[in-house]
């Protein structure tokens, strides 16, 4: 599955990147194309979207620049796209907050925009073979692929490990233990059920047992990983 955003208040450009990435989708991959559009920043909360594979914004729309800068800051591994028009200088988008990968000028024309586009899914490609940067599994018996730092925690129940994102979970046939060895760094073991991820963890209360992490979601802390989890957060994690 591959998760695609557009942002622009024009109908017609999202029809346009609709049409070309949904050939480019069928043409280059096995998946789905999983397409999010919005016309205005109240209809975009980034709390509510689990991961964002590419990333089209329009920033020659009302809060599009601040939009892109909120979406790299939720998405590390998103390749993004601006949309402008040469009224607007490249100093103004062409920044760290944002790592644009590539740039449309308006207005849209279907070749350069099929060209564009092109050179983006091929960067996308790239990051897809870099498999340690992306958990993988099956659902529903679709492959999905997520960034592990779109992965809260890991959660064993009822005969499965459930991956917890912001807004769901998605349950696969493993083991806690068998993750526990596979899983990057960031990820530690904070009970016999749970692996948590530590960039977001927000509380530790040790006398109650528990951790809090982003999205107020509180994870049990047992007693023989307390160790662990102190020696993250006296370090900094």
């Amino acid at each position: 599955m591959i998760s695609m955003l557009i942002y622009s208040c024009k109908q017609n450009e999202i029809e346009l990147l609709q049409e070309i990435s949904k050939d480019m989708v069928a043409y280059l991959y096995d998946e789905q194309l999983e397409i999010i559009t919005a016309n205005h920043r109240k209809n975009l909360v980034f709390k509510e979207i689990d991961n964002i594979d590419i990333a089209f914004i329009d920033i020659t729309e009302k809060s599009g620049l601040q939009i892109a800068k909120e979406l790299r800051s939720c998405f590390s591994k998103t390749e993004i796209m601006i949309i402008s028009d040469k009224t607007i200088s490249p100093i103004v988008y062409l920044i760290p907050e944002i790592r644009a990968a590539s740039l449309l000028l308006k207005p849209l024309k279907y070749s350069e925009s099929q060209k564009g586009i092109r050179e983006l899914f091929s960067l996308l490609e790239q990051n897809m073979k870099n498999d340690k940067e992306f958990f993988l599994f099956e659902d529903d018996k679709k492959q999905r692929r997520v960034s592990f730092s779109q992965i809260l925690y890991f959660e064993a129940r009822n005969g499965r490990v459930y991956i917890g994102l912001r807004s769901k979970e998605y349950g696969i046939y493993a083991t806690i233990e068998a993750l526990e060895q596979q899983l990057p760094e960031d990820f530690k073991r904070c009970h016999r059920g749970f692996i948590v991820n530590v960039s977001y963890i927000s509380e530790v209360w040790y006398s109650k047992n528990y951790i809090v992490l982003d999205n107020n979601i509180r994870i049990p802390l047992s007693r023989s990983y307390k160790s662990v989890i102190k020696e993250v957060v006296k370090n900094g994690g």
